[in-house]
């Protein structure tokens, strides 16, 4: 395996995702249409409550893991010790749920789930975390091409398996959950089995501290952020128990239906933000370098994530018919919404690394409990019946209360941040607004044009509308950028020698 520089890992990241992005596509064009929209909230249901439950277990060790591993690459030790505590964590988690059935206590917690399909959910989400946590060990050993192949290998796997299962007839939430979880502890192990050779053939010295050493030193840099962490999962998981009780599994299916496509666009950010930890990490000692690496991955960041974000809220009423079908044709607005929560989501991952590479864990801390309190006053205003809304809001409702809540915060953040590095806030606030603009603008301008070239309603007719739209859109965005390549934090004539030799390449 050999370590690149972050420009060629991150070409490599955004290249790998976009093809588990288009692999991923498949599985959600699938999913929805083998499944009922009740089982489909359900499996919202599931995966949302699950993926809290497990980093509530986690209490930010896995942050403490990556940011000290990104500086201590040749200490296997920290390796050892993780995956001790996340094995500990995972059966404490199955033993949890397991009690909490024999209680009797989980109809209400569960929408009348079984308990086979309860425990296949957990699996699921603890598997997927673990995956994230091995890919992040890859990041922060600067390794790029490995890992980015076996991930591929995994998605296409998967849909291969869920296509079959499809055809077959015996694509339910069982076969789903089984085929997922069974092919990603595969791909983990050999995830894990290459970076422990590697860091055996690479380091000769094996250094390994004792547990106690370990628990020492993660409980410094966890200890502000486990009181934040419970209350952040805690209320997520509330938020989408509310949905769950007052609105029923169908809401729960239209906001399911729009995290979806957050999560196609995350694929895009995701990987920006996670390389981006150890990049501010090494160069935390060098306020000058550190500044500038911030600037440019907020601009960046804002910029790549507006274009695809603004595209789908504009024309949900297109894409969600392409991607789910008829069902699922009421969650234009909540998509909409959460689109724009995805911004501020993908600016949010930023200075969520810059405070984690450089352990401002009390300031990260402050933040969240922050951003809990107005959850929690959300989901009395939006997600419970009450005086203003006796009917309540439903998917509606939590999406509201993602991005209000995501804007505040994330704005605290870049505040401090850029407060701290001696950097004008108003400015970047400014030049985020311009990518806003632009594709909103763009993108409603070119969709009049479609509506007004193409009148019918069918799903033939969305397709066009929006191939032509997007390519008329791209160009507009592209256009921009080649103007200005300042606005995503490229010196003008860099972006100019860039591109005169990737053409002479190509001569």
């Amino acid at each position: 395996m050999k370590q690149d520089e972050f420009r060629y890992r991150y070409i490599v990241k955004v290249g790998s995702s976009i093809a588990i992005a288009l692999l991923n596509m498949i599985i959600q064009l699938i999913l929805p249409r083998a499944l009922s929209v009740e089982e489909y909230g359900y499996y919202t249901y599931n995966l949302n409550v699950f993926t809290s439950v497990v980093m509530l277990a986690n209490l930010s060790t896995s942050n403490a893991f990556i940011a000290k591993y990104s500086k201590r690459n040749q200490e296997i030790g920290l390796i050892y010790f993780y995956l001790k505590f996340f094995a500990i964590v995972a059966l404490g988690l199955n033993i949890a749920v397991f009690i909490f059935f024999k209680c009797g206590i989980s109809g209400n917690a569960f929408a009348g789930q079984t308990i086979e399909i309860v425990l296949l959910g957990l699996e699921a989400s603890i598997i997927s975390k673990l995956l994230t946590d091995c890919i992040s060990i890859y990041d922060a050993a600067a390794i790029s091409r490995f890992p980015a192949i076996l991930q591929i290998i995994l998605k296409m796997t998967v849909s291969v398996v869920i296509v079959l299962g499809y055809f077959a007839n015996r694509l339910d939430l069982t076969f789903f959950y089984i085929t997922q979880t069974s092919i990603t502890f595969l791909i983990i192990v050999i995830l894990l089995y290459a970076i422990i050779m590697e860091q055996k053939r690479v380091y000769q010295d094996k250094i390994v501290h004792s547990t106690k050493e370990y628990i020492r030193e993660f409980y410094v840099f966890c200890k502000p952020l486990v009181l934040a962490t419970i209350v952040a999962q805690i209320f997520t998981i509330i938020m989408n128990w509310a949905l769950m009780k007052w609105s029923g599994a169908v809401e729960q299916a239209m906001f399911g239906a729009a995290w979806q496509l957050n999560t196609l666009v995350g694929y895009v950010f995701s990987p920006y933000a996670e390389l981006s930890k150890r990049e501010f990490a090494i160069v935390s000692g060098e306020k000058k370098i550190l500044t500038k690496k911030v600037d440019q991955a907020m601009k960046l960041m804002v910029w790549m994530t507006t274009y695809f974000a603004i595209f789908i809220a504009v024309n949900a009423e297109w894409i969600l018919p392409i991607i789910y079908g008829d069902k699922y044709n009421d969650a234009k607005i909540v998509t909409g919404l959460i689109m724009i929560y995805t911004i501020y989501q993908a600016w949010g991952q930023i200075t969520g690394a810059y405070l984690i590479a450089l352990e401002k864990t009390k300031v990260n801390a402050v933040i969240s409990i922050l951003g809990q309190v107005m959850t929690i006053i959300f989901v009395i205003l939006f997600q419970i019946p009450n005086v203003f809304f006796p009917n309540r809001l439903g998917a509606l409702g939590i999406a509201l209360n993602y991005l209000l809540t995501n804007i505040v915060t994330t704005y605290l953040s870049v505040i401090y941040i850029y407060y701290s590095l001696n950097m004008s806030c108003i400015r970047i606030f400014l030049n985020h607004l311009v990518p806003i603009l632009l594709c909103s603008i763009s993108a409603i301008f070119v969709r009049g044009i479609c509506n007004e070239l193409f009148q019918e309603n069918s799903l033939m007719h969305f397709v066009i509308k929006t191939m032509i739209s997007g390519i008329i859109y791209t160009g507009v965005f592209l256009g921009a950028i080649f103007i200005k390549p300042q606005l995503v934090g490229m010196d003008k004539r860099i972006f100019a020698n860039t591109i005169i030799k990737n053409r002479r390449n190509k001569d």
